[in-house]
């Protein structure tokens, strides 16, 4: 849980800084990304409960440079198969690094692996010492380790729970999106095509029925349906939709809760100048 909570501060502080507005990263909507915390104990298993190198050495008395590459590959598959799994799962993705050199299908990228092959290094020469030296005092108490490890299983299992049961519905409340303005799309060319048919018939009257086709067709966004702010959170933390239909509804529903803010924002500006 630490190191997930940790993880999520740098997803967030370096989010914030390349975009220069505050960014809450994570799948989950609680503060920690579990990817992080996952890795980290991996990484305790094999340098510090495994003597895979054999050599009698635990992980902080290796080579970095063995340190580095296993953490540098490790976290790349691992990063991989969860971005393949989300995806296929959601169809949505929470990185992408398609614009970033040396990528691999936009999952991986050679620069984030280095730098979480740096990082791994940090932590296992720094780290996990540390937690090894305090290692009888913090498992000291058996009991309390045990209600502890339950009660945050039971809090990252809700989490999971309501973030997917947050996801499906706002997929859903895409796809109804995007069937409505199929429904207006078909309604408006049907309109149009029965112009020329009605031209004679009602050249007078039809001038309204013509002039009034186009923008038919023109006004065909849907509706923005009123979204829980998990649904929010989930529609602002996903970098990219992999179904174009999904991208275009999520990005319609982008602009319109940004214009509200900024309504409301403007609102409040308005108040507060009216009282001064």
């Amino acid at each position: 849980m630490l190191f997930s909570f940790l993880g999520w501060i740098y997803e967030c502080t370096y989010c914030t800084i390349k975009s220069g507005r505050w960014e809450n990263r994570g799948f989950l909507i609680g503060p920690i990304c579990p990817i992080y915390g996952f890795g980290s104990v991996i990484a305790w298993v094999i340098f510090m409960r495994l003597n895979i190198f054999q050599n009698g050495l635990i992980g902080a008395e290796q080579a970095w440079w063995k340190i580095f590459i296993i953490c540098a590959v490790g976290t790349a598959i691992m990063e991989y198969s969860i971005s393949l799994l989300l995806e296929k799962m959601f169809n949505a993705k929470w990185w992408d690094y398609s614009e970033t050199p040396l990528n691999l299908n936009g999952r991986i990228c050679l620069p984030a692996s280095t730098a979480f092959g740096c990082a791994g290094v940090v932590i296992v020469k720094f780290f996990f010492p540390w937690f090894a030296k305090y290692d009888d005092i913090m498992f000291s108490n058996p009991e309390l380790n045990g209600f502890l490890a339950l009660a945050l299983m039971m809090i990252v299992g809700m989490d999971i729970a309501l973030t997917e049961a947050s996801l499906t519905s706002l997929l859903e409340i895409l796809d109804e999106a995007q069937e409505k303005f199929d429904e207006r799309m078909e309604a408006g060319v049907q309109t149009i095509a029965a112009v020329p048919d009605m031209m004679k018939e009602k050249a007078a009257a039809g001038v309204e029925t013509i002039t009034s086709a186009p923008a038919k067709l023109m006004g065909m966004a849907p509706k923005v349906p009123k979204l829980s702010w998990r649904q929010s959170y989930h529609l602002n933390s996903i970098q990219k939709f992999t179904k174009p239909q999904h991208k275009t509804r999520a990005d319609q529903l982008k602009k319109a809760a940004n214009s509200l803010t900024r309504s409301a924002k403007n609102r409040l500006a308005k108040k507060k100048d009216d009282v001064a």
